[in-house]
């Protein structure tokens, strides 16, 4: 009898005993995926999966590391610091040629926060033109026609095909317009409130402090209402070639947890909304409260269920079909190389389609929050 319970014991200790989870193999030994995290509300589903630990339920251990922006973490991914990133397509255009393995896998989002901010008695809103032209139109160009001779302080890299675009639209060149880079959105505000610069666009975090926190210096002067089809913007997260085909189940499972995270922000919101709200105020330099956030996301953000992602992000028939964003903005950029299209390095639509072949991850996403 003694020897059986020290036999047991000895199985139990060498671990060789049924695995209760997705991985048999001990935390420290599963497979390690180090993704950098830049800080916008877009890409928060990271910090909720490991405060919940979905990456150890699913076998993973993800190990995240924060960056100010997109061009930074193209820049770690390409000398191999970091595995996964969170980017979007247009924000990967510039970074193309010099790092032609970069590939977007997974749309976690529609991103509708573009936004232009001017200073206060300095120009007028797209409202205010409404009101005097009674033309949505002709409000809309006249809005846009207050950029001309202007300079924005902005972190060029992201932005400058939106501008461009915009500006298209209405008959006016990049010439017109003078944009002061910086190295970050934040950087880019804060000199804004120094005084530089007429107009800004920017990341969510910065945007929602000049309008809400310094609403007697800035104003809104549009979003949707003005950015016509350069408003259509997706958020994706990226890797490299090589890193997918040798870890197609990781990546399917980051897919999973990014869908699992947009169940919970329609259905559950109360149970996630604390956790982004402290990474954001820890990692991006803007304090935001419970109600901005509420507003944020009700506002700026589209979280869908992949059902939801099947009808309007992936369907060529539907005005919100991730390719029109692609194409648009591919179009108008002087980076991409020549013949290039905005599929090459965009798989997201096949990978999308992997995911719906997964039966046990979508078990796993749809399983009670």
């Amino acid at each position: 009898m003694k020897k059986a319970l020290v036999a047991m014991l000895v199985v139990l200790l060498l671990g060789v005993a049924a695995p209760l989870s997705w991985s048999s193999e001990k935390e420290e030994e599963l497979p390690k995926v180090k993704v950098a995290l830049i800080p916008f509300f877009d890409y928060q589903f990271w910090s909720v999966a490991e405060e919940f630990e979905w990456d150890t339920e699913l076998g993973l251990d993800v190990d995240i590391t924060w960056l100010t922006q997109s061009g930074p973490s193209v820049q770690a991914l390409a000398n191999g610091s970091v595995d996964v990133i969170n980017t979007c397509i247009v924000c990967n255009y510039p970074y193309y040629e010099s790092v032609p393995e970069l590939v977007s896998f997974l749309t976690v989002n529609q991103f509708k926060g573009f936004v232009i901010i001017g200073r206060l008695g300095q120009s007028k809103t797209y409202w205010e033109f409404l009101d005097e032209l009674g033309d949505p139109d002709a409000a809309r160009r006249a809005t846009l026609l207050q950029l001309k001779g202007k300079s924005f302080p902005m972190y060029t890299a992201n932005y400058t095909a939106v501008i461009k675009g915009l500006l298209e639209d209405v008959g006016l060149e990049m010439d017109d317009v003078t944009l002061i880079n910086f190295p970050d959105d934040e950087k880019a505000a804060i000199a804004m409130l120094g005084g530089t610069g007429d107009f800004y666009m920017g990341g969510l975090p910065s945007e929602i402090n000049l309008i809400m926190n310094h609403s007697d210096e800035f104003q809104l002067l549009g979003g949707a209402e003005i950015m016509g089809s350069a408003g259509l913007w997706h958020s994706h997260v990226a890797s490299t070639t090589e890193w997918l085909e040798d870890n197609e189940d990781a990546a399917l499972k980051i897919t999973a947890m990014s869908y699992r995270y947009n169940r919970y922000i329609n259905e559950a919101p109360d149970k996630v909304f604390p956790i982004v709200v402290e990474a954001m105020n820890s990692h991006s330099g803007v304090a935001t409260d419970a109600e901005e956030i509420i507003f944020i996301f009700e506002t700026f953000l589209q979280f869908r269920n992949y059902e939801d992602e099947k009808r309007d992000t992936y369907d060529p028939n539907s005005p919100l079909y991730w390719k029109k964003s692609a194409d648009y903005f591919l179009e108008r950029s002087e980076d991409m190389p020549a013949g290039a299209k905005s599929t090459d390095k965009n798989p997201v639509e096949e990978w999308f389609n992997k995911f719906l072949d997964r039966k046990d991850l979508l078990e796993w996403v749809d399983s009670p929050l």
